[in-house]
């Protein structure tokens, strides 16, 4: 008898609820990714690889394959700005939220980011849209020494000390 009375429901019977589950829009969450750590690092290498061809490039005087590059060095950084910033970032900053002296650490490197970010971008479409010769490869080569040196270390503070913060449980 008490098993049919189980399957019966009651409407007026007060039952405990069931237990909270933190609720999510459809397709707004942002679980763990054991792939993302490497994904990073791989786009950081692609990265610092079309910085180092462009590079090369101009100092060949091929201008017109300095623009090229500098398009793909525009996708990438697009590309990996937008993993990390909502992947990475919203993930990590979520999951160390009471963790005090570890969020204010991810705050830095992300308004580092998107301060250098900014930078960078800046850099990109300038001379994305510039008419090279050899006055303005001077200039450019300049300014590509001094982005590309603040780039590479800021990969390696970042590779050092933030990306091992992502774990998949805290």
């Amino acid at each position: 008898m008490a098993f049919r009375e189980s399957l019966q429901s009651d409407p007026y019977k007060v039952s405990t609820p069931p237990a909270v589950r933190q609720s999510h829009e459809p397709g707004t969450y942002i679980g763990y990714d054991p792939l993302l750590v490497g994904r990073l690092r791989s786009e950081h290498q692609r990265i610092l690889v079309l910085f180092a061809q462009t590079q090369a490039l101009l100092t060949t005087r091929d201008y017109d394959g300095v623009k090229r590059k500098l398009g793909e060095l525009r996708i990438a950084m697009q590309d990996h700005l937008m993993t990390a910033n909502v992947r990475f970032y919203v993930y990590v900053s979520r999951y160390l939220a009471g963790d005090a002296a570890k969020s204010a650490i991810i705050n830095e490197y992300r308004r580092e980011m998107l301060v250098s970010s900014r930078q960078v971008m800046d850099f990109l479409r300038t001379y994305s849209a510039a008419r090279f010769d050899d006055n303005l490869a001077n200039t450019f080569q300049i300014e590509l020494l001094v982005i590309s040196s603040a780039l590479v270390n800021r990969i390696e503070r970042e590779q050092a000390s933030l990306l091992p913060l992502y774990q998949a449980s805290y």
